[in-house]
């Protein structure tokens, strides 16, 4: 379970986002580019702020104390890949893949559990920053041009490649966040 919970993991969904900004900005142009980002980025700073406020402030009786970064990423970046790649299909092989790609954010988010990393709490909170988030793409990229299909096979084969050819990587930004929570927990909480 470990490696597949890698596959959510911050160090390799943030390039893999950035790729994917890059291909829209070629196949689709700036401005798609430009909402992806914002739609990642605004998944990124939910999740962290839920983090920081619910270290500082979150009562006793909240089993919720840290949403799953690893499910709300893997939530946008490999939804919005999907949403992409398949941008106006309607085929039976593009509801299959669909539904492939919503059972491995799944299965990474349950990982989550399975390695104690998170309670599943915890991960649904994380699942649901990342659909909202991709939710706003989707709305927004609706009726764009689909990339080609050489480029989305590509992209994700970079990401399973790279996936295992790197150790987990142990990169992190929760001490940080709880950092600031600690800054935070004068001004956030109320006595």
């Amino acid at each position: 379970m470990s490696l597949l919970t890698h596959f959510g993991a911050i160090a390799l969904l943030t390039p893999f986002a950035l790729v994917i900004a890059l291909w829209l900005w070629h196949a689709a142009g700036r401005a798609a580019a430009l909402w992806w980002c914002l739609c990642v980025a605004g998944v990124g700073l939910t999740v962290a702020l839920a983090k920081v406020y619910l270290a500082a402030c979150a009562p006793a009786w909240i089993a919720l104390r840290s949403p799953s970064g690893h499910a709300a990423f893997a939530t946008i970046a490999y939804g919005g890949y999907t949403v992409i790649a398949l941008a106006g299909r309607r085929s039976a092989r593009a509801w299959t893949f669909r539904a492939a790609i919503a059972a491995w954010v799944l299965l990474i988010g349950v990982s989550r559990v399975v390695v104690h990393a998170h309670t599943p709490g915890e991960v649904v909170a994380g699942l649901i920053a990342g659909a909202l988030g991709l939710a706003v793409f989707a709305w927004r990229y609706q009726g764009r041009r689909r990339p080609p299909y050489r480029w989305a096979a590509a992209l994700l084969l970079l990401v399973g490649v790279v996936a295992l050819a790197t150790p987990t990587p142990h990169f992190t930004i929760e001490p940080w966040l709880r950092l600031a929570a600690g800054w935070m927990q004068p001004l956030l909480c109320q006595p």
